[in-house]
């Protein structure tokens, strides 16, 4: 509760200057296609120049997926996920220089097959790893290539059961070797190694295969290169000391770090949970700050994504 103290009413002073009733949609439609032709609709606000990103640059917009709760979907977040007169949190990150892509994951909201089976079960999860994300991963590739954000300043938020479906992305995506394009290791083209922060609300421990917890032992060992924040409210005692537990099974090990954690465990006095938690001013705000701290400014410059051997 120290932290979530701490410089609030700067950021709350800052957000307040974001009506809701002002902002517009400035997103497009768009509908991918998982490996397995599963149709994977996202919602995508590109970059835009705006006075509260002064200097920004499409070279340097970094990148947010937002992922949506059990039951749920991504327009919670595009019209449902601020207090009261302030922005939905898309509109407020891409405002402030960021790429942002919301997602419906497969079998929720938009993402549905007419006549199918539309009941999420344990084998989908696993599917929406490996079928959804890369179906985005695509999509920002492509984007990245046009020259259109930095796709290695990747950050996920995710709520209840897509924590562990965020995590799972993770730690595929750090697994990826670079392209064997260079004789020197630091300048081989990466593969993977694009997601830098995650924010995880209400986080569930498992989503079918899934394991939340065992995805972040796998990340335990980058912790000065992943920034975590890890949100759930005081009084849901049961759910706190679940997420106590996936939050340990990260920062356990950066004790013997030489490099500063970026962790953050915050429990803010309420029973709320999942996106109702997300909206409330102290938790909101620090999403923000937390990405405009660990994310936004990171200096890595934006390289060409193809082999050096097939350019």
């Amino acid at each position: 509760m120290n932290l979530l103290a701490r410089g609030i009413g700067v950021v709350l002073a800052t957000l307040i200057l974001c009506p809701w009733a002002h902002a517009q949609n400035e997103g497009r439609r768009e509908v991918l296609r998982a490996p397995d032709g599963f149709p994977i609709h996202v919602t995508y606000f590109p970059f835009k120049e705006s006075k509260d990103n002064p200097g920004g640059t499409p070279l340097n917009a970094p990148v947010v997926i937002l992922l949506h709760g059990s039951g749920e979907n991504r327009l919670l977040w595009e019209k449902n996920s601020a207090p009261r007169d302030q922005d939905p949190f898309p509109i407020l990150l891409q405002k402030r220089g960021y790429v942002v892509l919301t997602v419906d994951l497969r079998k929720h909201g938009d993402s549905v097959i007419p006549e199918g089976n539309m009941e999420v079960g344990p084998n989908d999860y696993p599917a929406m790893l490996a079928g959804d994300m890369s179906a985005v991963h695509d999509f920002l590739f492509a984007e990245h290539q046009s020259q259109r954000l930095n796709m290695q300043k990747l950050g996920i938020v995710a709520i209840g059961h897509s924590a562990a479906v965020a995590t799972a992305y993770a730690a595929f995506n750090w697994s990826l070797p670079p392209f064997d394009d260079a004789p020197i290791p630091a300048n081989r083209t990466p593969r993977g190694q694009d997601v830098k922060a995650i924010i995880l609300v209400s986080p569930e421990t498992a989503a079918g295969r899934l394991k939340t917890g065992t995805s972040l032992r796998t990340l335990k060992g980058l912790t000065p290169f992943i920034a975590l924040q890890v949100v759930v409210g005081a009084k849901d005692l049961a759910a706190k000391r679940q997420t106590e537990s996936i939050f340990n099974s990260y920062v356990t090990s950066s004790k013997s770090s030489k490099e500063p954690s970026r962790s953050e465990f915050l429990t803010p006095d309420t029973k709320e949970a999942g996106m109702a938690l997300f909206r409330q001013p102290t938790v909101y705000a620090f999403a923000l700050k937390f990405l405009d701290t660990n994310l936004k400014p990171l200096d890595i410059p934006w390289r060409d994504r193809r082999s050096q051997l097939e350019r």
